[in-house]
């Protein structure tokens, strides 16, 4: 854990408080892939969002208070969707594709962000009310409306207008809650907004954003004119459907694409971007200002500077050092990907983060829980600790330059034995023994506007640094279409489960530099739902889960509580009886990929049997149980019952469990599923316990084996036996002394529920 270079903490508060005066800051405000940018402000804060492409989690919000520093606040998603290509799975990725050029808007006190994607070739609408507390709804437009602008009129229609035709800009009607596509809306082509009406030719003309200033509609559309440089165009009309007047707002080296805002003070500026080879799609900031009628950027070029009120700090916002310590991953960070959270902790090993390997790959390309931040400019340098004692016989793990050309150095086993490597793609390019099962691994990346280079380095005590393999260099291809990404991987290349376990990732602009931000999180501790840990043994009702915020206490990817009960965040929870509410509630509603997490406390140590009662309408539901991020149960299935309203009690084997407090973790593993509680029972109380074959139904029994049944709880717990005498079962039930309520019958191998009632 230890720290061999300088920190370098940056925090908002002590910045604003040495800058008394403006400063004079460079072009691009962002040395980094920040891409396709959509830029509001509300009231004194300005917001920003670009391009996720297969990042997870997606849609980054940054947010200012000065244009200068830039952090990112929340995201819309945890995860766009759940299939094969978002997923790394089938021989399937999202490389390029994932979620495009996003638009933000803020109306009625609600922040929406509208994102297409060509995975699921659809558009997602993003709302939310606190656009920095990370709990968004979402709903989905089922059609895929290329770089949309979302835009409310005054009259409280709502518009997006999108495309990449170059004879005119499209739009479609939503209606007013921003959820679907409005029933007899309007639809069509602006007048008026044809590329070659402005720059005489077709061709590349996309990346809609539409304002209205002064009661005038005004549309910013990027062009890329033959012989010429990507430009951004406006037109104007001083109706919305048009016809519109358009003219070139900027064409000055390749400066385009985005839109305009204002300042609290009244100044104006457009927030576009460069392409700037291998460090990415980079943001400049262009002072703008008004001319009958027409926005105009001041001197028809983006400026080398410009005074703002703060100096701008290579990496702020972009990048974070993380020495793992906090339960909680740095907002910095996007995985490679949807990540498969039951690979990954940084709760097992306190103060590292491990990755676990699920399966075997080729290379970093297809490597599952790649954990990435962005490469800054013009240089920056990142390093890591990692411990390979865990690792199985041909893994590797360490650190890449990912892109669609992709550098790595790491550590791999081989046998019993270690070394550093570094590889060109899958190539290995060079080779070094090592002492021992840790190392240190760093890049440093060189990235001037429009070219740049990595180096690769290992270390075996972190002080002496040795250049491994070539140095390379580098390519903004469009495969990955992102910039270069730092990453951290684990991949197995024969045997799955192995773990590697990283001590730290220090990022700044050389190696002597570390680059710490001040916490944007809400870092509100995780507390047990009731404040007492529930006990075990004992039953745990799946509906109080921990208190704490979304992907800390649970995590549920629609992020509304669609069965309304109980609970106000985002899980889903429905009563087990929609018309008896004392009958309690569970959880529903879920999808492959959400987990609850609950603190719990074992009494003692020793063996323990578990059941759960559950419910499902469809085949393939399933869930898996954790105890402190280590795996409790294999992937449980649900038996496939009438409906979600008919619940079954189901026998999950048994489990050993040390005494004390712990982590106890639900993950849905196959969606649909309504699980109402899980029990721990002491092994000594268990005898006869129900098996997982059991089914819901009416107390009609085999009549060959109606003469002796046994007899148990709903909790599975052994009542006793009984002789039917031809009579019926309810009738024998209450014969024999057995009060009102649900049981489990079992004649022969067959098993039955009854509701008992008199």
């Amino acid at each position: 854990m230890g720290n061999l270079s300088l920190k370098r903490f940056i925090s908002v508060t002590a910045i604003c408080a040495v800058s008394a005066m403006a400063a004079t800051v460079s072009n691009p405000i962002i040395w980094g892939d920040v891409p396709d940018v959509s830029t509001i402000r509300v009231d004194d804060a300005y917001y920003m969002v670009s391009t996720t492409m297969h990042f997870a989690p997606g849609v980054p919000v940054m947010k200012s208070t000065n244009l200068a520093q830039w952090r990112t606040v929340s995201y819309a998603y945890e995860t766009l969707i759940d299939n094969d290509a978002m997923n790394l799975n089938g021989g399937k990725n999202a490389y390029g594709k994932g979620s495009w050029a996003s638009s933000i808007a803020y109306h009625d006190g609600y922040f929406y962000i509208l994102t297409p994607s060509y995975t699921s070739n659809n558009t997602h609408v993003y709302k939310t009310k606190d656009v920095e507390s990370g709990e968004w709804s979402v709903t989905t437009l089922p059609r895929m409306l290329h770089d949309p602008s979302l835009f409310f009129d005054d009259d409280g229609s709502v518009f997006v207008f999108y495309g990449n035709a170059s004879d005119g800009v499209d739009y479609v009607e939503l209606n007013s809650e921003v959820s679907a596509f409005k029933s007899g809306g309007r639809s069509g082509k602006l007048s008026g907004t044809s590329v070659a009406s402005v720059t005489g030719s077709d061709g590349l003309f996309e990346g809609s954003q539409m304002f209205k200033v002064n009661g005038e509609y005004y549309l910013f559309r990027i062009a890329w004119p033959s012989g010429k440089c990507r430009t951004e165009i406006v037109y104007r009309s001083k109706t919305l459907f048009g016809n519109y007047s358009g003219r070139i707002f900027l064409q000055n080296d390749g400066v385009a694409q985005g839109g305009i805002f204002d300042t609290p003070e009244g100044k104006w500026y457009a927030m576009l971007f460069r392409d700037s080879g291998p460090v990415g799609r980079i943001p400049y900031l262009v002072p703008m200002s008004w001319a009958d009628g027409w926005p105009v950027a001041d001197g028809g070029k983006a400026p080398a500077t410009l005074e703002l009120s703060e100096e701008v700090l290579p990496g702020y916002g972009l990048v974070n050092s993380d020495d793992f310590e906090n339960e909680n991953l740095a907002l910095e960070w996007q995985w490679n990907h949807n990540p498969d959270n039951s690979a990954w902790s940084i709760t097992a090993n306190p103060g590292h983060l491990r990755l676990i390997t699920t399966r075997t790959d080729a290379g970093v390309y297809t490597a599952k829980n790649t954990l990435t931040q962005r490469t800054f400019g013009p240089q920056c340098s990142g390093r890591i600790l990692v411990d390979a004692a865990g690792m199985n016989d041909g893994d590797i793990a360490g650190l890449v330059a990912l892109q669609d050309t992709m550098g790595f150095v790491g550590i791999q086993k081989t046998g019993e034995n270690y070394s550093a490597v570094m590889y060109h793609g899958t190539r290995e390019a060079a080779s070094k023994p090592l002492l021992g099962s840790s190392a240190y691994f760093r890049i440093d990346f060189d990235l001037p506007l429009g070219r740049g280079s990595a180096t690769f380095y290992y270390s075996e005590d972190g002080k002496n640094w040795n250049v491994i393999g070539d140095k390379m260099n580098l390519a903004y291809t469009l495969g990955m279409f992102v910039g270069y990404r730092f990453g951290l991987f684990h991949y197995a290349t024969k045997t799955a489960g192995g773990y590697a376990d990283f001590d730290w990732f220090k990022v700044g602009v050389d190696v002597n530099d570390a680059i710490y931000l001040e916490s944007t999180q809400d870092e509100t501790p995780i507390t047990p739902y009731g404040e007492t840990p529930a006990t075990i043994p004992g039953k745990i009702e799946m509906e109080n889960y921990d208190v704490g915020r979304s992907n800390k206490a649970y995590y549920d990817k629609d992020s509304e509580n669609q069965g309304l009960a109980y609970r106000e965040d985002g899980v889903d929870i429905v009563q087990v009886d929609a018309s008896d509410i004392s009958k309690g509630y569970a959880i529903g509603y879920t999808q492959a990929g959400e987990w609850l997490r609950y603190t719990v406390h074992v009494d003692s140590t020793g063996k323990y049997a578990l059941s759960a009662q559950v419910a499902s309408g469809l085949e393939g539901s399933s869930f898996r149980l954790y105890m402190d991020e280590t795996p409790l149960t294999d992937t449980i299935q649900i038996p496939q019952g009438e409906s979600w309203d008919v619940y079954q009690e189901v026998s999950l084997g048994n489990v050993e469990l040390n005494a004390g407090e712990h982590i106890f973790k639900l993950v849905i593993t196959g969606s649909y599923a309504n699980i109402d509680w899980i029990q721990f029972c002491a092994e000594e109380n268990c005898e006869d316990r129900v098996p997982i074959q059991v089914q819901n139904g009416e107390h009609h029994l085999n009549p060959s084996i109606q003469n002796s049944v046994e007899v148990f709880s709903i909790t599975g717990k052994f009542l006793g036996k009984m002789k039917l005498n031809g009579e019926s079962l309810a009738w024998t039930l209450k014969r024999n002394g057995y009060a009102p309520g649900s049981y489990l019958v079992r004649a022969g191998h067959e098993l039955k529920r009854i509701n008992l009632s008199f």
